[in-house]
């Protein structure tokens, strides 16, 4: 027993190296055969793919197992660009059509397409005739506005001619000439401008148109004190009359209290003496022998007899044309005696 379990062992031991050498032998046999031909190496026996996709290796020791072959890359990035230079891409051509073509848009080459010029204003048509010495075309070419329009424009078409060349910083004489020329004008449109009160204030004393002694503000009134109020009134025209002229305004007064309600006054005369009432009413007027440009009203009242917040409006109407203009509240205050 013991001499062959003795040979048995040496048996063993002789046959390893053997084993190992061949096996190495054919992996080296394996890689020379790689690298001189394209990778193909001999497939071997596998079991079933793992759920993977990926091949399992035999169990047979020293067998070659072939690699799982990936798909190509689809990598954007590595695969060739086009050439999108200007180079590469055809010159586009607009498309031009053959002359007697009636294809709308296209025009034959060297031809532009008609160019509209729009008609001349009138103004500027009437202003070029009267600068070339045509007057009666320009008045002519007028005829398209509404009459009022028509004498504005007729009337300043001279002033802006003369203006345009004269010498208004040495020649006084041609520039008073061209300031008729527009009062003359100014004279024409007033009755059609809206009515404005240009000032409106409490005064000490008034002597005349825009003279007058100011009431300092927020000083207070007595009871029963006597109150100047001084308003300007601009675009009142003068309507003429004979050999005169006659400026006319109606006027009405209204006096509230801090809580809107309306304060009774004084009536001015005729009206009988101590007569009260809601809104005092009275007229202004002038008769002149030029047309006024200025025109002021003064009104005169005593002051509410309880001290309190007031507010004072004044309402005015031209009694030639019918237009009216109103104030804003003017406040006061009555102090205790």
């Amino acid at each position: 027993m013991p001499a062959r379990r003795l040979l048995a062992v040496c048996c063993a031991v002789a046959a390893l190296p053997v084993s190992a050498c061949l096996q190495v032998h054919a992996t080296t046999q394996s890689r020379e055969e790689t690298a001189s031909r394209p990778r193909t190496i001999p497939s071997a026996k596998v079991e079933s793919p793992s759920p993977s996709g990926f091949a399992v290796l035999p169990r047979v020791p020293g067998a070659v197992v072939r690699e799982k072959t990936l798909p190509p890359s689809r990598d954007v990035s590595l695969a060739p660009k086009p050439d999108t230079t200007m180079a590469s891409k055809p010159a586009s051509v607009a498309p031009v059509a053959p002359l007697g073509s009636e294809t709308p848009g296209l025009f034959p080459v060297g031809m532009l397409p008609p160019v509209s010029t729009p008609p001349e204003v009138p103004l500027v048509a009437a202003v070029r005739a009267y600068v070339e010495g045509r007057p009666e075309k320009a008045i002519e070419i007028l005829r398209t506005l509404e009459k009022p329009n028509q004498e504005f424009v007729l009337a300043l078409l001279p002033v802006m001619a003369r203006g345009a060349t004269a010498d208004l910083q040495y020649d006084p004489a041609t520039t008073s000439v061209l300031v008729d020329q527009l009062e003359s004008v100014m004279t024409r449109l007033v009755p059609q401008a809206a009515l404005r009160i240009d000032k409106l204030g409490f005064c000490r004393d008034v002597f005349g148109f825009g003279r007058y002694i100011p009431r300092p503000e927020n000083e207070p009134f007595k009871p029963n004190e006597r109150a100047n109020l001084y308003l300007e009134l601009k675009n009142l025209g003068s309507r003429p009359s004979d050999r005169e002229f006659i400026t006319h305004v109606h006027a009405a007064v209204e006096i509230r209290d801090a809580h809107n309600r309306v304060v009774e006054q004084f009536a001015p005369p005729p009206a009988e003496p101590n007569t009260r009432v809601p809104v005092v009413r009275f007229d202004r007027r002038l008769v002149t022998h030029t047309p006024l440009h200025d025109f002021h009203v003064l009104y005169s009242f005593t002051t509410p007899r309880t001290p309190g917040v007031y507010t004072i409006t004044i309402e005015l109407r031209d009694a030639a044309t019918g237009r009216t203009v109103k104030s804003v509240p003017l406040q006061f205050y009555v102090a205790g005696s």
